[in-house]
């Protein structure tokens, strides 16, 4: 995460508006438009550099991390109608001001654990894995607008009957406001409609 010292930062935003922003007489008059072009240009390019510091600040510090180990908590999570969870049941999970990387845990039909890895970039850009090994899967993660949120569009490729399909899915992660319980909603396009769930983590200790 990008962390900016507020102290410093005010100080040395004084020292620049003392430096270029000061008003002092000419040296000399033909000098005059010279260095008040210099001083204009100088302000401007260190402006726009604070301001950009000053609002990556603010926005790191507005995104919450998800970083930890997350279990599914069966009682909190309410079972869809059709009687199918399509969350994991245990989300390992590392975070940067990069990006998120996941490893899920999914229960097979025999009970067997499956498990698959993914990759989502902070900065808007298509990201490719291999779900559970085999279908490829092209992701995009974006935030909300007050950063709280991070919302994950999905389309994965599969094949059936010799046939390429897709299948396309969204799910929004949201944390409590203690960080301990992840809540994760989820859509998946299906010939029959949508398919929704609501997953409810908490954080191990």
């Amino acid at each position: 995460m990008y962390s900016i010292d507020f102290a410093f930062f005010t100080f040395a935003m004084q020292m620049y508006i003392d430096k270029f922003c000061t008003f002092r007489p000419p040296f000399k008059y033909i000098n005059q438009k010279h260095q008040t072009m210099k001083n204009s240009k100088f302000f401007t390019i260190g402006l726009l550099t604070c301001l950009f510091l000053l609002s990556a600040a603010f926005v790191s510090a507005k995104m919450p991390n998800f970083a930890g180990t997350w279990t599914l908590n069966e009682v909190k999570s309410p079972m869809p109608e059709n009687g199918f969870r399509m969350g994991s049941t245990k989300i390992t999970a590392t975070q940067d001001e990069l990006k998120l990387s996941t490893e899920r845990t999914y229960k097979g039909q025999n009970g067997e654990d499956m498990t698959s890895k993914e990759v989502y970039t902070f900065d808007g850009k298509e990201c490719e894995s291999l779900f559970f090994q085999t279908m490829k899967r092209k992701s995009t993660a974006t935030w909300s607008a007050d950063g709280k949120v991070l919302t994950i569009n999905s389309v994965t490729l599969f094949e059936r009957d010799g046939e390429t399909m897709e299948m396309k899915s969204y799910e929004t992660w949201k944390l409590s406001a203690d960080s301990n319980e992840l809540t994760m909603e989820s859509s998946i396009t299906t010939p029959n409609g949508d398919m929704k769930s609501t997953c409810v983590y908490d954080k191990a200790k």
